[in-house]
């Protein structure tokens, strides 16, 4: 199943937010943070499952399971239940965990800005293209103002078959209403321009 990739985008942005303030609860040394920060882990994991991303959904149990040890008193990484100091080994496991996580949604967020950049950067070429073949004109810029607007212009494009192949090549990467997304965000520049 294809995602939306504005979505995935929208919910990583949140995710990434809501480290932050798990970040700053570890700051303060907060003790309900182990508690907010498995339902950090429970959220993304069930994302990641959402979108279909295996990998990742299996990087966020094992953060789950080395928080979880931390939590009940194991040190997850000599695999030895503490007698001592368990507050501390505790706070190293969730550094451990907000670090790790930081990353896997990072290179996530990475990942998912390159595809759009791409689409966008094909979308920029595909509206060129129909300057240049008299298929757009300013006027025609200035009265799309809305996705629905942005949906029929597209379709209009579609009629000359290089923007065909152009578009199927798009459809393999992003959705229909990523396209809309991305040529409303286009036209905008152009109107300001």
């Amino acid at each position: 199943m294809r995602i939306f990739l504005h979505f995935k985008k929208q919910q990583l942005e949140l995710f990434n937010s809501r480290l932050i303030a798990e970040n700053e609860k570890f700051i303060r040394k907060e003790f309900s943070l182990e508690k907010s920060m498995m339902q950090l882990l429970i959220d993304v994991q069930d994302y990641f499952k959402q979108v279909g991303e295996s990998s990742n959904e299996e990087n966020i149990s094992r953060l789950k399971i080395y928080l979880d040890m931390a939590s009940g008193g194991i040190d997850p990484v000599k695999m030895e239940r503490t007698k001592t100091n368990r507050r501390d080994m505790l706070r190293i496991a969730c550094f451990y965990v907000l670090s790790q996580l930081g990353e896997h949604l990072d290179q996530a967020l990475r990942i998912l800005i390159d595809s759009i950049e791409k689409a966008k950067e094909t979308l920029n070429q595909v509206i060129l293209s129909a300057y240049q073949s008299k298929l757009i004109t300013d006027t025609h810029i200035k009265k799309t103002d809305s996705l629905d607007k942005c949906a029929k212009l597209w379709e209009q494009f579609q009629q000359n078959e290089q923007i065909k192949l152009i578009d199927k090549k798009l459809k393999l990467e992003v959705l229909q209403q990523d396209i809309n997304i991305l040529l409303d965000q286009t036209l905008t520049k152009l109107k300001t321009n």
